[in-house]
């Protein structure tokens, strides 16, 4: 008999990291292990349903279109009453705040489900309200040990942010494991990606992440401007979408860099783009463990952090973390220039060795199941 489970708050709202780590679980999950998915917001690619169908997982809106403030009650009706109708073993329910975690905690709960996990994917909030945001999570973090029956994070940074009254040997870290094979260091695709975005004689820096104040594409704007004075050369390339990449767009064309800065948008082979870059930079205000800065790692390129981000995500050498203060954007120009020299090579065997390999994900996750 099959064992159920139902990944909550899970859609493909720009590809975002948890929805490419609980993807790449269901298409390497063994055969008597069933997932479906509950999402809060709905899915911008019909086809990525289409796709999860294949592997037999159904997925399911729960959220509301409505007002802001009745969307959480909405979230918790509309999960408890298809719990209620669809017998699942556990409920998985991922966020980067509590008080999501807990509401949907409380609708499984409700539901008798046996197996209730949290999973925590960041260390800060994003987007608007921040302030009103921080405030929830902060009055609902400490609930969360009464509901949940196994709790996990992706970080050390994002255990804390989200358990402060749990005991840390209480909380599984899983590595945001990635296809390892896929992103190994290949000198050929390298030629072929830079020949087809005409970037062959360019000195290409990039970026990977939603365009959203957490990703801080603003202080990269500046860091770069700043590193064209310097490298004339040089091309910054910038994947993915969001809510604020035309005001990006605005501060790009203010600062006359609008032919040295390429809007790529979303893509399905960022292992090849990867490939194209030189340097891959992440002044992140605040990540769980980004799985981007794994899959750069993986692509043998050297990785700049911000210094926000939890030294746990450096799994090479080439790694190096920054401030983000408004006075540092020179150490960053400098670090730039300085890893540019860098040789690139394969990293897959250490990090598969400290198991960030995809199968190694799979594996926790279903004895996180069991």
């Amino acid at each position: 008999m099959n064992y159920k489970v139902l990944e909550v708050n899970v859609d493909d709202r720009g590809r975002s990291g948890v929805y490419s780590l609980v993807t790449n679980v269901i298409k390497n999950k063994p055969h008597d292990l069933s997932i479906d998915i509950a999402a809060f917001e709905t899915f911008e690619d019909e086809s990525n349903i289409h796709n999860l169908s294949k592997y037999g997982t159904k997925v399911k809106y729960v959220g509301y279109h409505g007002s802001k403030l009745l969307k959480q009650y909405k979230i918790y009706h509309n999960l408890s009453k298809y719990l209620q109708e669809n017998y699942y073993d556990c409920v998985h329910i991922h966020s980067d705040v509590a008080n999501k975690l807990y509401i949907a905690g409380k609708a499984a709960k409700k539901s008798k489900i046996p197996q209730i996990i949290f999973h925590s994917h960041a260390s800060e909030v994003d987007g608007r309200y921040r302030r009103i945001k921080r405030f929830l999570h902060r009055i609902t973090r400490n609930k969360l040990k009464n509901v949940g029956t196994k709790f996990v994070a992706c970080s050390d940074v994002a255990a804390k942010w989200m358990y402060p009254n749990i005991n840390k040997n209480e909380i599984t870290i899983i590595n945001n494991g990635i296809y390892l094979d896929r992103f190994k260091y290949d000198s050929n695709v390298r030629q072929k990606t830079r020949k087809k975005l005409d970037i062959e004689n360019q000195f290409v820096v990039g970026h990977i992440g939603r365009f959203s104040y957490q990703k801080n594409h603003e202080y990269l704007i500046k860091i770069f401007k700043e590193l064209t004075k310097k490298e004339k050369n040089a091309k910054l390339l910038l994947i993915g979408e969001g809510p604020e990449k035309e005001k990006i767009k605005k501060l790009v064309n203010d600062l006359n860099l609008q032919d040295k800065v390429i809007f790529y948008g979303l893509s399905n082979h960022v292992e090849e783009l990867l490939q194209a870059m030189d340097v891959f930079v992440l002044p992140s205000h605040f990540e769980g463990l980004p799985i981007v800065g794994v899959e750069a790692q993986a692509a043998g390129l050297p990785v700049i952090f911000s210094n926000k981000i939890t030294k746990e995500a450096k799994l090479t050498k080439k790694v190096a973390y920054l401030s983000i203060e408004p006075d540092n954007i020179e150490d960053w120009v400098s670090k730039i220039m300085q890893f540019n020299a860098i040789h690139r090579e394969d990293n897959s065997i250490l990090l598969k060795e400290k198991k960030f390999d995809i199968k190694d994900t799979v594996d926790q996750f279903i004895e996180l199941y069991k």
